[in-house]
């Protein structure tokens, strides 16, 4: 049972288990549930390698809520520090700078210090599971967690429990990783900031009055301010990468299936991806490894940073994708001065900048948002229709936009994506190693601007790897004069995660970024 805990409007929060009723059954349409006997392939802990010294860079004063999760992994690893000190610096903090945030919608505090101690006592009895035993995270609300009320920020399943998690999350609980809580996120992660919103909206802790990016608002937002070490995300647009992007962190959309999406509630299936919203790339790294068993982390070091840079070719878009019916840049020209000064940077390292062609971006944009579109609105028509009353104002904008897609637009969009999937993996096989832009192409919006007009918010950056499904990670490249934080992309070859990684890790070496400690 999630814990009873004041609600931001200051009403009960109290829900029990109840049947699930005829509207509820309805949601099987929206979630693909997993199965029952869920076979995870567990690694043991002395077959996943972690860097030598990932703590290198930090300082003998620095707060537990400002490691990274590799900085704390090596530091429980080594039994420096306790899962129950890690958790309750998180709980503090979280007590202290949450109702500023709003990141979280349904906190776990009691059970994760119960997991806490329970982690504790296992790794002094010698029972380490590896590089995430012991490391606070959170869930976006669309992930189903079994007991713990998920919402998916709707008051469609405003009181919904699961008897079931997700089986991503099942698989970290596992690995030993401890649960915060429930994290915000647009509505039904596809609806956008309303004043009848069922929660606040989450802000970015860089600024409080602007918004810290879609879908995945939460999850960015938490680990930005220090609230937790990583938050699972989904991305089906750029919904990982473009609060990543917006919150000075770092995200993955890795290749679809890298990680389940099974229990994780739909909003256009063939291009939802589950993943995760870090501080850096080696923590992405870590995650991924203690996953598949895989030794991405090692490379991720001082040693093969530089060789990594060395020779690498990096494909950019010729104009930055200038729109072709007016010739005027996309981009703002602060974001493109920085992108610029990065690619100086990585040029000093040795690496190649090859422009390259790509699809005209305001084409990009309208197959993704079609596909996107057309697919939600197949998983939540339903309610559109016969309850209308249970969506916010900015889902049922969106929703009645879709309604007026067809199946012929659909299918012209999912061709002309077929067509674009293929001349990237070219590009990428035969001209460059890694494809580079910037991870946003404006600053983020304030929440009022958003309030105000829901298509403000731009993202365009992000619905090419989503049309085309190659692997693509967002990562600061520096910070704007505004004190907002400005982002690069990255995307490879498909499942080239490792690669993608080891790159972005060498960048963020490379022009020497450290997130700062936010609102403190």
């Amino acid at each position: 049972m999630w814990e009873q805990r004041p609600r931001r409007d200051g009403a009960s929060q109290t829900t029990t288990h109840r049947p699930e009723c005829r509207a509820h059954i309805q949601i099987a349409s929206l979630i693909a549930v997993p199965r029952k006997a869920f076979h995870f392939k567990f690694h043991r802990a002395e077959s996943i390698k972690t860097p030598s010294n990932p703590s290198a860079d930090m300082h003998a004063d620095t707060p537990l809520h400002a490691l990274s999760l590799a900085q704390a992994s090596a530091l429980i690893r080594q039994q420096k520090i306790t899962p129950v000190q890690l958790v309750q610096a998180y709980i503090d903090r979280m007590e202290r700078l949450d109702g500023q945030v709003n990141a979280f919608v349904t906190p776990t505090l009691d059970a994760a210090m119960q997991a806490a101690h329970q982690a504790t006592r296992e790794i002094a009895q010698g029972q380490y599971r590896g590089p995430l035993h012991g490391i606070p995270m959170a869930h976006k609300d669309v992930y189903l967690t079994q007991g713990v009320r998920t919402t998916a920020h709707s008051r469609h399943l405003h009181d919904w429990v699961p008897t079931v998690s997700a089986t991503l999350v099942t698989g970290l609980e596992r690995l030993g990783v401890i649960s915060l809580g429930k994290t915000a996120c647009h509505e039904l992660a596809f609806g956008s900031p309303s004043e009848d919103d069922l929660f606040t909206p989450a802000r970015n802790p860089w600024h409080l009055a602007h918004m810290p990016g879609s879908s995945s608002s939460g999850s960015g937002a938490a680990v930005a301010a220090g609230l937790c070490l990583a938050a699972t995300g989904t991305d089906t647009g750029g919904s990982i990468r473009h609060p990543a992007a917006a919150c000075g962190v770092v995200g993955l959309k890795p290749t679809r299936h890298a990680y389940p999406m099974s229990g994780v509630i739909a909003l256009a299936p063939s291009l939802d991806v589950a993943g995760f919203l870090t501080r850096t790339a080696l923590d992405q790294a870590l995650i991924w490894d203690a996953w598949h068993g895989s030794d991405v982390a090692t490379a991720c070091t001082a040693d093969v940073q530089r060789s990594v840079l060395r020779g690498l070719r990096i494909g950019v878009p010729a104009g930055l994708w200038r729109n072709t019916e007016n010739g005027q840049a996309t981009h703002d020209p602060r974001i493109q001065a920085c992108f610029d000064e990065t690619l100086q940077t990585l040029q000093a390292e040795g690496s190649q900048v090859v422009t390259v062609d790509l699809p005209p971006q305001p084409a990009v944009v309208q197959a993704a948002n079609t596909l996107i579109a057309y697919e939600a609105f197949q998983q939540l028509q339903h309610i559109w229709r016969d309850h209308p009353d249970q969506l916010g104002q900015g889902l049922r904008q969106k929703l009645a936009g879709a309604a007026q897609l067809s199946l012929n637009n659909y299918h012209a969009a999912r061709v002309q994506a077929d067509v674009w999937q293929q001349q990237v993996s070219t590009l990428l096989a035969e001209q460059v190693d890694v494809l580079m832009w910037p991870g946003r192409e404006a600053l983020p919006e304030t929440l009022q601007a958003l309030m105000a007009n829901p298509t403000a918010q731009r993202s365009a950056c992000n619905r090419l790897f989503s049309l085309t499904g190659h692997p693509a990670l967002t990562c600061p490249m520096g910070v704007s004069t505004q004190g907002l934080p400005m982002a690069l992309q990255i995307g490879a070859a498909m499942h080239g995660e490792g690669h993608v990684l080891q790159v972005a890790h060498a960048v963020a070496s490379a022009i020497d970024w450290h997130l700062p400690v936010l609102l403190d």
